[in-house]
């Protein structure tokens, strides 16, 4: 369908994006949100861009051939010197057809697990995110393009109505707020919204704001809406199941699209061709009504900080492996602005000290062993101690 044709300057935004969360996961190797933001079809993919090395080159490579559902050999195989060299092999793979997306969870408890979509599934989820969108004059996303909604939203979205979506992510919030105009919407997650509202970043009349990804606080919305967002969709679904449904305020409940009904406690979706399947959301849905609900945690006891997936218990178990530490628990505690937020309860080994410097020890192993999401903000050393940094 014409109306979902990606062009390769697009296809070359998600490789790019996808290339750095591989080599996060895979690697190890973390690359800053703006080199991120600035690679584009021209970016090299080895020396003086992604600086990639051979086993990092033919993982992105595998990557994005499974994100766009082709053969792990036409990118592994292609010599190639710049994304674009990728993007204009995907895009000729995917000319004549494209069935299927892969993508990776937020959380990485196992690098190797994928979520295939069929691509008319996709491109359902992306009509109706347009149905709630129609009327704007341009999308401006601040969301990495290579995960489910991100791709729905900042890429097939407005490619369906038509209008001009802006990679937002190299913006600062003084050139934001120079750049927004009336009749616009912009996406990000609820973290980033906190951080564009600290920054004081203001909108013209008639601006909306969409988010996802985590928890919508009535402060934050209530925050916005004075900057000038003066609509707010917050939408809900996940990597696993699809986009799902949207509410317009935090204390409202959510919508599900038109292409969900309520099963029972669950979910059916009713795909294109009118099969119907049985879908378990990840949250547990508390139904108000046959086409309203509200999310009461996850099943899978995941937690959300800036809109990506943690497992307390992973991360307390993962801390249960430094030298200085016996054992380990994470709770989750709020932020004055609402956002959620790691503490560890730590027990320490035999002999060590309960001091800063023991803190600051197992702060820097955090950094380099867990990702950013995963790093405790606060560290409790025992009741009878108190020490906290």
């Amino acid at each position: 369908m014409k109306i979902f044709t990606i062009s390769e300057a697009q296809i070359a935004r998600v490789i790019g994006a996808a290339a750095a969360d591989e080599l996060s996961r895979r690697f190890n190797r973390h690359v800053d949100f703006l080199t991120i933001a600035g690679w584009t079809q021209d970016t090299p993919l080895k020396r003086g861009g992604l600086a990639l090395n051979d086993d990092e080159m033919e993982a992105c490579a595998l990557r994005a051939a499974s994100l766009f559902g082709i053969d792990n050999a036409c990118l592994t195989r292609l010599p190639a010197n710049t994304i674009a060299d990728w993007a204009r092999a995907i895009a000729a793979e995917i000319r004549n057809g494209l069935t299927s997306f892969s993508f990776k969870p937020a959380a990485r408890a196992d690098e190797d697990i994928v979520h295939a979509h069929a691509a008319d599934e996709i491109f359902q989820d992306a009509a109706a995110a347009a149905n709630i969108l129609y009327g704007r004059r341009r999308l401006l996303s601040f969301v990495a393009p290579h995960s489910l909604l991100g791709l729905e939203l900042s890429i097939l979205t407005p490619n369906l109505l038509g209008i001009e979506s802006v990679d937002a992510r190299g913006m600062a919030p003084e050139t934001l707020s120079k750049n927004l105009l009336f009749g616009d919407v912009l996406v990000a997650t609820p973290t980033l919204w906190r951080y564009m509202m600290q920054e004081d970043v203001k909108a013209p009349d008639n601006t909306l704001a969409v988010t996802f990804g985590e928890p919508m606080t009535p402060d934050l919305a209530a925050t916005m809406r004075k900057s000038g967002f003066g609509v707010l969709r917050e939408l809900y679904g996940s990597t696993e199941t699809g986009l799902i449904g949207w509410r317009d305020s935090p204390g409202e409940a959510f919508v599900p699209f038109d292409h969900w009904r309520r099963n029972g406690d669950d979910l059916s979706r009713i795909r294109p061709d009118g099969v119907t399947r049985r879908v378990t959301a990840m949250d547990v849905l508390v139904w108000t009504g046959e086409r309203a609900f509200a999310l009461s945690g996850r099943r899978d006891g995941a937690v959300q900080i800036g809109a990506v997936n943690v497992f307390p218990a992973a991360v307390a178990a993962a801390m249960r492996t430094h030298p200085h530490i016996k054992d380990c628990e994470i709770v989750v505690g709020r932020r004055g602005d609402g956002a959620a937020r790691l503490i560890a309860h730590i027990v320490l080994s035999d002999k060590v000290m309960p001091n800063e410097r023991t803190a600051r020890d197992i702060d820097v192993w955090c950094r380099v062993n867990l990702r950013q999401q995963e790093r405790p903000q606060i560290y409790n050393f025992d009741a009878e101690t108190g020490a906290e940094v």
